[in-house]
């Protein structure tokens, strides 16, 4: 039976893995795709409605032999992507003192890595005419991110991107749109140590303090969005950066 397949990237970290077993995208097969850790997905196992692959998004070629991987284990075509892979500019330094090659790592992994695994999508949807994107960006395309500007303008970058694409593919049915949360409900210990974990547990209390609601976004809430971007039920939903950011201005 040819199955159409939903891919998750990030799989590993705290939203992807969160998403990867969320029960309201149960009902699609998944390619879970991660890069080099894989401990939050242990007592996920590969069966004929769920592949796990390590995958380095910035290798072109290595996301087309995943993909081709996938179709023969699913039989089917990739439609759907919640583009959840991230990383952050952790050396948590302004402009003024940030090194110019991590700050363009930082650009390049986030900016690229979507673009890489966007284009490999996007034929096989348009084939289909039917696709459903979501990318994680964050809050900070609104706000700006002092000691991590690398991470606030690439994700502000990606933001445009999707704007593009969506404008290029909607009459294909490809809906493309972005998730922009604020700090998200996760444990900071084990992704983070030394100044950057002193950095990021700074801003996320700081967040809390000044958001309205004074609460951290809930990877629940999130899912939830992710589920309806990605059902068959909207049709003009796209191009859209959606704000969850507790009620702030």
């Amino acid at each position: 039976m040819k199955q159409d397949f939903l891919i998750i990237t990030g799989a590993n970290g705290q939203m992807g893995s969160y998403l990867a077993q969320y029960p309201g995208l149960k009902e699609y097969p998944k390619l879970l795709l991660y890069y080099n850790r894989s401990d939050r997905l242990q007592d996920i196992h590969d069966n004929d409605h769920l592949l796990k692959i390590s995958c380095d998004l910035m290798d072109a070629k290595a996301i087309s032999r995943t993909l081709q991987t996938a179709k023969q284990h699913f039989g089917g075509n990739a439609t759907r992507l919640i583009h959840a892979a991230a990383v952050r500019s952790s050396d948590s330094k302004s402009v003024a003192e940030c090194d110019v090659e991590f700050f363009s790592h930082t650009i390049d992994v986030n900016l690229i890595g979507s673009l890489n695994i966007i284009k490999a999508v996007l034929p096989e949807m348009k084939a289909k005419s039917f696709g459903r994107i979501a990318l994680f960006t964050s809050v900070v395309t609104q706000t700006g991110l002092a000691y991590g500007a690398a991470y606030a303008a690439a994700k502000t970058a990606m933001v445009n991107l999707a704007k593009s694409i969506a404008v290029e593919n909607a009459a294909d049915n490809i809906l493309i749109n972005c998730l922009s949360p604020g700090p998200i409900e996760c444990d900071l210990e084990s992704d983070y140590q030394g100044e950057y974990l002193k950095f990021r547990q700074n801003y996320f209390a700081a967040y809390k303090q000044k958001t309205p609601t004074h609460k951290l976004i809930s990877k629940a809430e999130l899912a939830l969005l992710c589920e309806v971007l990605m059902s068959d039920e909207i049709d003009n939903l796209t191009g859209q950066e959606i704000i969850i950011n507790g009620g702030s201005l």
